[in-house]
């Protein structure tokens, strides 16, 4: 009985987690730098549970330096409590234009790292 149970909710746990990822490769594309940052930004807040508004600005990296069909960005946060050099980067993240998922970047190898949702 117990086994039986176990699998149940094992089964249950990989199609919840199948449907999830389905669910963000499946967003809007994004047409441009603003539409990305924008979207990046709102999924970095519920993954990470940050306020939206406290996510500043972000620089991106040029069509050259970002794979195809990918928007390339560093977030970056307001340090209203910074009263000399300081650092204001919350991390770097890839968008797939075509889909809308957000990946984290990988700075040092400058790849695509894991999907920002994988392990939700």
């Amino acid at each position: 009985m117990r086994a039986t149970t176990f699998i149940t909710f094992v089964a249950l746990l990989w199609a919840a987690t199948a449907l999830s990822s389905a669910a963000m490769e499946h967003l809007e594309p994004v047409r441009n730098p603003q539409a990305a940052f924008d979207r990046v930004k709102v999924q970095v807040a519920a993954r990470y549970k940050v306020e939206v508004r406290k996510i500043a600005f972000c620089d991106m990296l040029s069509r050259n330096g970002s794979p195809k069909g990918y928007y390339v960005m560093a977030l970056h946060g307001r340090r209203p409590d910074c009263d000399g050099i300081c650092s204001t980067n919350m991390g770097w993240f890839a968008i797939r234009k075509s889909s809308g998922r957000v990946f984290e970047w990988d700075v040092s190898d400058m790849k695509i790292g894991q999907p920002l949702d994988a392990g939700l």
